[in-house]
Parts: structure tokens; sequence; C-alpha cells
């Protein structure tokens, strides 16, 4: 998986751009994210606190000493100290760099009002293993070639683009997760919603369910056969009343095994079709004579499978997918196949039953 490491980079600044210049092109090079003064905003209450963060986030941190101790805190302790002594109290990886000859800088480049303060951070910094640098350029390489070596004897977490920081392994984890939390919530629905609520609507309570129905009329027809121009799609909206028990008997025989939102919204459509061309033509617009398409609306689908769901009759899918599925599943409770089972099973006449009773 491709990495990105972020790098804090620790410095005085104005008596070092141009060597801070050399180590963000070496880092960016490297496709490394640096990171340091040069994104801050102006001094302010909180500037320590987003210091503080931004080493935190950071992978390495590379720290650079010049000739300048640099402006102090109101402790006495310079943003660049204070800057390394955090980084080391969280036991990131740090890269120590030290001018080889600070005694020959020019006086722009130096702070002797701060030389003792800048002697003791010195010494802290070559307490650990340090590179000297002389250049601007030998700096950039002494960074490529410290923070290769590190990387390899100390490994970072790194970011990746999110579209790769799902792996498999996660995913498939996810999946699992995801299908035993649903296998709960099952469990717990059935124990405690064995009922069908008896203030909802339910059995031979009618609700209307909304049509779109795309359509040609018979002289439209006549017109295409004796032109062969086609004419254009008439779309119409009408309410079709089917009661709960029959809008449940037509999915409920579909849905035995999961099912998705999608084949449930085809199979109502298919129902509609079926009750419009059959017994309830009366609710086709005039002149009708040919359907192109006919589909319950997005706002019926959503009423009848809450209403279902609030009935108790169905409840959520608890298979494990691939996690690039993002469809809502559906199957029928424990109560809904119960109640499916009374409502279309097929039973003997009374006079077959009492023959079945009869002893042989």
């Amino acid at each position: 998986m491709d990495r990105r490491y972020q790098v804090f980079i620790s410095s005085t600044y104005m008596d070092l751009v141009e060597e801070r210049r050399e180590v963000i092109q070496a880092l960016l090079e490297m496709d490394c994210v640096p990171a340091g003064m040069e994104m801050f905003p102006a001094a302010n209450d909180d500037q320590w606190t987003l210091i503080q963060q931004v080493i935190d986030e950071s992978d390495y941190y590379v720290v650079i000493v010049g000739g300048r101790y640099g402006s102090m805190a109101p402790d006495g302790i310079s943003y660049t100290e204070k800057e390394y002594d955090y980084a080391v109290s969280t036991g990131k990886p740090v890269l120590g760099f030290v001018h080889a000859n600070p005694g020959q800088l020019p006086l722009n480049k130096s702070q002797p009002a701060a030389q003792a303060e800048l002697d003791a951070f010195t010494a802290k910094v070559k307490s650990r293993l340090v590179k000297s640098y002389g250049s601007p350029a030998e700096l950039g390489s002494a960074v490529s070639r410290s923070l290769i070596m590190t990387m390899k004897k100390n490994p970072a977490e790194g970011w990746v683009r999110g579209q790769f920081a799902m792996t498999p392994e996660v995913q498939a984890e996810m999946a699992e997760l995801r299908a035993k939390l649903s296998q709960m919530e099952l469990q717990a629905s059935t124990k405690s919603s064995a009922i069908i609520p008896p203030d909802l609507e339910s059995g031979e309570d009618v609700y209307p369910m909304e049509v779109v129905l795309e359509y040609k009329t018979s002289h439209e027809i006549r017109r295409e056969e004796t032109s062969y121009d086609l004419a254009p799609i008439r779309i119409a909206n009408t309410n079709v009343p089917a009661s709960w028990n029959d809008i449940f008997g037509e999915l409920g025989p579909r849905m035995f095994d999961e099912i998705n939102e999608r084949a449930m919204s085809r199979a109502l459509g298919a129902y509609v079709q079926r009750l419009l061309l059959g017994s309830r033509n009366d609710l086709l617009p005039s002149g009708f004579a040919y359907a192109e398409t006919v589909s319950i609306s997005q706002e019926s689908f959503d009423d009848i499978a809450i209403q279902l769901f609030a009935l108790n009759l169905i409840t959520h899918g608890v298979k494990s997918r691939d996690a690039r599925d993002t469809a809502k599943y559906w199957m029928l409770s424990e109560l809904g196949r119960e109640t499916l089972m009374k409502l279309r099973a097929i039973k003997r006449t009374s006079s077959e039953a009492s023959k079945v009773s009869q002893p042989v």
C-alpha cells in the first residue's frame, strides 16, 4: 500500500530560509509531507497547542540548528527547543542536524545575546545521533539519507489515500460485525415484537398506492402505424388501492430469502401493473392503449416498507456481504412467516378435511 509520511521540520526561520527550502524539496522528492512553521498562523494563545498537534500527527521529526537560538516563549525557552523537547517526550523518531561551523556564520545569521542558550541547546541535540552540514544543499542530501535509514529502522504508520485505507481484511471484518449486529437485532425484535401492533393499519385496511404510468393512447399508436412517426410517451399518476394483506401477500413469497429494495420495488411495480390492466382498469387514463412502464412511486414504496417493518412482518437482512454492496436488504420476520402462511397457504375444504380425519 502506497503511504506518505509526514515530517515535522523544526528550526529558527529567518537565518535558515534556504536550508528549510532544501529540506522541504528533499522531502517532497521522497513523497513525504513536510510540516512546520510555514503552515502556522500568526502567534496567538493557541499556537503552541497547534504545534503540538502537528508534531503528534507527524511520523518523523527533524531539527536543524544554525547560529541562532530563536525567539523565546514566556518561560525563556525558544520555540525550537520547546518543539524538540516535546518531540523527544512523545518517543517520535528524531533526526538532528547541526551546522558544522557556526562560528563562521555571518552576523545576520547569529544571535550573540543568546549564545549561551544556543550552546546548551546544541549540546542537548548532540547528545543523540546527529549529522553536520555546511551548506543548504548538503543539508538536503543529509536529510534524505538519514530519513531513508530511519524509515527502515523505525517504520511509521504514515498516511494512505482514503480509497486504500479500507483493506480487504478490514472490509471483511466490518461485514462480519454488521452481520452479527443485524442477527442480534433480529433476535431482539423477534423476542420483543411478536405481535402486530393494534394501533397501526393492517389486514384489510386499504392503502392507496401511488403509481406512475408511462403510456400511449390508441390514437397515437394508430398514427405510428400509418406515419411511422414515434408518438410521445404520456405520463399519468394514479392511486391504486390495495389492502395490507394483499400487499404483504404479494411481497411475502419473495422475502423468504433476503431481497434488496430494488427487487422489492420491481415486484410492487409488477403487482400494480397487473391490477391496472386487470381488475382496476377503471383507473387507467382516457384513451389508454399501451403501457410503456408502470412503477410505484418512491414515497409509496417507503410507506410500504416502513409499515411492514412497523407491523413486525419484515426485518433487516443479516447475511454477510461485500463492503461495496451498499443496498438495503429485507427479509420476513418469524411473525411475517406465520402471517404469510395464514394468508397464502392453500387449505382443504371442510369436506376434504373430514375425509382426511376419518380412520382408514
